[in-house]
């Protein structure tokens, strides 16, 4: 006695129909169909909860001092995420983006936001570019 044929509606099925040579029903094609777009979804699509590292609150009041536990706290974290970091880079490389996010948080709330790089204007650029030229003219022209 054989195993019971899944039933027509599921992706079994429509495996069934093209290994026996049958036409494809509706039901199965749209089974199908489900099953290879669950297939396709990236693991990044599936949503992940997020902890967000925040910073201690500053002192409204001159006499206030942040808590000196919260700092050592915050330290606590951002060495053991270090350490964290360093062991899954010799691991697993591709798990490292996650961590980092932690990092960056962890030492943004001990030390604060990070400072964006300025970014040059085209008259900058211009003229980074114009005296790197000069520089490269004076060079070839200079006797050796």
């Amino acid at each position: 006695m054989g195993k019971p044929k899944a039933p027509c509606g599921t992706d079994a099925a429509y495996r069934r129909h093209l290994r026996n040579g049958e036409t494809v029903d509706d039901a199965c094609r749209d089974a199908h169909a489900a099953a290879r777009r669950g297939d396709r979804r990236s693991p990044a699509d599936t949503p992940r909860p997020t902890f967000v590292a925040t910073a201690p609150e500053t002192p409204t009041d001159e006499s206030e001092e942040p808590e000196q536990d919260d700092l050592d706290d915050l330290a606590l974290i951002v060495s053991g995420l270090r350490s964290a970091f360093k062991k899954i880079a010799k691991d697993d490389p591709t798990k490292l983006a996650p961590i980092a996010r932690e990092f960056r948080a962890a030492v943004e709330a001990v030390r604060g936001p990070a400072e964006p790089p300025k970014e040059l204007s085209l008259a900058d650029q211009l003229e980074a570019a114009r005296s790197a030229r000069a520089a490269r003219a004076a060079r070839k022209d200079a006797p050796a």
